[in-house]
C-alpha cells in the first residue's frame, strides 16, 4: 500500500538544506478557490521546514491559477461501500496549460514530527523519495494516519504541516466532485491516468469542457504594501458580517469579502446571526465570541472567520 501511495502522491525531486524560520512568521493562510475559501493554520512548532516552504510559495504567488489536479481514493478492503483513504491534491500545475510548474528545490521530510494525517489536515505531497516534496500538498478527507503517518525508516510517511480551521466543507465539496481521467501528465504510467475533479461540464464552443477547481489566490496576514491593510472575512453558517465604516456585508454565499483601508484606519466587524442561528465565535486573526470587535490595522492584515451554528432545539 505504501509503495502505491508513494507513486501517486507526487512532487518533484532534489534535496535542499533546512529553511530558516522565525516565530514571527504568519500562521494563518487563506486559500481562495473557485468553489470557496479554505483557511489553514500552519504549525511552525512541529513543521518549521514544511511551513516555511509552503509560505515561500504563497508569498511568491506560485499557487495563483493552479488547480486541484487529483482526487485519490481507496475503498475500505473490509467494506467496499466505505472509503479507506481519500485526499485532494493540488499546488503543482498551471490551470490554463495543465503543465507542471517549475519549483524550488525539495525539502526534508518532517513526517516524524508527531502530527497525524487526520481529517482536515494539510500535508506535503512527494514521490517515492521521502525528501522529494516541493510545492504540491494534499488535504486529508479521511483519517489517513495508519497509512500516511511516519512509522520508521521503511515507512517514512507524509509530513503534516497545518490544519483547516475553516472551510472544511469546501475541501469535502472538492472531494465529492466527479472526476475525469486525464492522460497522465503528472509522472507515473499511462496505464494510471489522473482523476481530475471538476465542478461542472459546460459548452465551450466546439466541444464540452470541464470546469477545474482553480486556486485563485493564497493570502497570509503579512503586510503586502506600505500603505494599506487588507481585511478578509469568511463566514461559516447562516449569518453575516458587516464592517464599520460600512464597506461590505459578507455572508456564507459571498465569493469575496475583502476590505482595503489605509494603515491605522479604525475598522470594526459586527457578526449578525440569522433567525434560528447563533454566533459561536471568531477564528483566524480574529478571536473571541463577542459579536463586535475592533481590528488592529496599524501593522498587519487580518484574515478572519465568523462561525454561526444552529440553535439547539430548532
Amino acid at each position: 500500500m505504501r509503495t502505491l501511495i508513494s507513486s501517486l502522491l507526487l512532487a518533484s525531486a532534489s534535496i535542499t538544506s533546512a529553511y530558516a524560520t522565525t516565530i514571527t512568521q504568519p500562521s494563518i493562510v487563506e486559500m481562495e478557490t473557485s468553489v470557496g475559501t479554505i483557511t489553514i493554520q500552519l504549525d511552525w512548532d512541529k513543521a518549521p521546514f514544511s511551513a516555511q516552504n509552503f509560505l515561500n510559495y504563497v508569498n511568491s504567488s506560485f499557487y495563483k491559477n493552479t488547480f486541484f489536479h487529483r482526487v485519490y481514493s481507496v475503498a475500505d478492503p473490509k467494506d467496499s461501500t466505505k472509503t479507506f483513504i481519500k485526499i485532494i491534491q493540488g499546488g503543482g500545475f498551471d490551470a490554463p496549460t495543465m503543465k507542471q510548474k517549475t519549483t524550488s528545490a525539495s525539502i526534508v521530510n518532517e513526517a516524524s514530527n508527531g502530527l497525524h494525517n487526520s481529517v482536515g489536515t494539510i500535508a506535503m505531497a512527494r514521490a517515492a523519495d521521502p525528501n522529494s516534496a516541493t510545492s504540491q500538498f494534499f488535504f486529508n478527507l479521511t483519517d489517513n494516519s495508519s497509512s500516511f503517518d511516519f512509522s520508521g525508516s521503511s515507512n517514512p510517511g507524509y509530513a503534516v504541516f497545518g490544519s483547516v480551521i475553516s472551510g472544511l466543507e469546501v475541501v469535502n465539496k472538492i472531494g465529492s466532485y466527479n472526476t475525469i481521467s486525464v492522460p497522465n501528465n503528472y509522472g507515473g504510467s499511462s496505464a494510471s491516468p489522473t482523476p481530475v475533479p471538476y465542478s461542472e461540464i459546460y459548452d465551450c464552443g466546439f466541444s464540452f469542457c470541464m470546469k477545474k477547481v482553480i486556486i485563485d489566490a493564497v493570502y497570509t496576514s503579512d503586510v503586502v504594501d506600505s500603505i494599506n491593510s487588507w481585511t478578509r472575512v469568511t463566514v461559516n453558517g447562516n449569518g453575516r458580517v458587516t464592517s464599520t465604516p460600512r464597506s461590505f456585508t459578507c455572508s456564507a454565499s459571498s465569493t469575496s469579502c475583502t476590505l482595503k483601508k489605509p494603515f491605522g484606519t479604525a475598522i470594526s466587524l459586527v457578526a449578525q446571526p440569522l433567525t434560528g442561528y447563533e454566533f459561536t465565535g471568531w477564528s483566524g486573526d480574529c478571536s473571541g465570541a463577542t459579536t463586535s470587535l475592533i481590528l488592529d490595522t496599524k501593522t498587519k492584515n487580518n484574515n478572519c472567520t465568523a462561525t454561526f451554528t444552529q440553535k439547539v432545539g430548532l
